[in-house]
């Protein structure tokens, strides 16, 4: 039941996105809407990708850590959605101006390489490549910090004037790597901590 309400909440801004794009309800500029709104519900999907581990945890809900998988493969979807959008309305499917784009907006390229981040881990989201890869596969899944930064920069290079949301945007994203820093951090300590005394019990 809750898998379900978590992919019902995933693709409600979607389907209202795709009704707006059909009854025209996306402003003055439709194809500009879609490209902005995509990328926000990839940065958010991305946010709630890395909020949950510490929600399973402060909630003492580990249960709440295997939706994350599902949340992470709507946050490629629309991460996907994104950029086809931008090929489509603003390149024309013109790829050769890709490389001019990139040049000229050093964000495109920016948005691009998190994307390319985001890919092998959607592909090995399955539970066959979690057993073939082992150890390798969260080291894999430890890029999403990667791909949250440079989504950051990314939202902060495109804003031209009000950058309160951009820098809100990028301070929670902040907020959360640091978090993931300290939790290692504790990790490697307590570990550390139990070496010695598991080694003088058995002395």
């Amino acid at each position: 039941m809750i898998r379900l309400l978590v992919h019902c909440a995933c693709v409600t801004p979607a389907v209202l996105l795709a009704l707006g794009w059909q009854n025209t309800h996306l402003g003055v500029d439709p194809e500009k809407t879609l490209i902005w709104e995509t990328g926000i519900w990839t940065f958010n999907l991305l946010i709630v990708v890395l909020v949950l581990p510490n929600a399973a945890a402060w909630a003492r809900w580990p249960q709440l850590y295997r939706y994350r998988r599902a949340v992470g493969l709507w946050t490629f979807s629309y991460a996907s959605t994104h950029f086809l959008l931008f090929i489509t309305f603003l390149l024309g499917w013109d790829l050769g101006r890709l490389a001019e784009e990139i040049r000229e907006r050093p964000y495109v390229l920016v948005g691009f390489s998190a994307w390319l981040i985001l890919l092998p881990m959607a592909a090995t989201s399955t539970g066959g490549w979690m057993r073939r890869l082992g150890n390798k596969w969260r080291m894999l899944h430890t890029l999403v910090y990667a791909a949250v930064t440079l989504a950051a920069i990314h939202f902060l290079m495109m804003v031209r004037s009000d950058y309160s949301w951009a820098v809100s945007y990028a301070c929670i994203a902040l907020i959360l790597i640091l978090a993931r820093f300290i939790r290692f951090g504790k990790r490697q300590a307590s570990s550390s901590g139990s070496s010695p005394q598991s080694s003088n019990e058995a002395h």
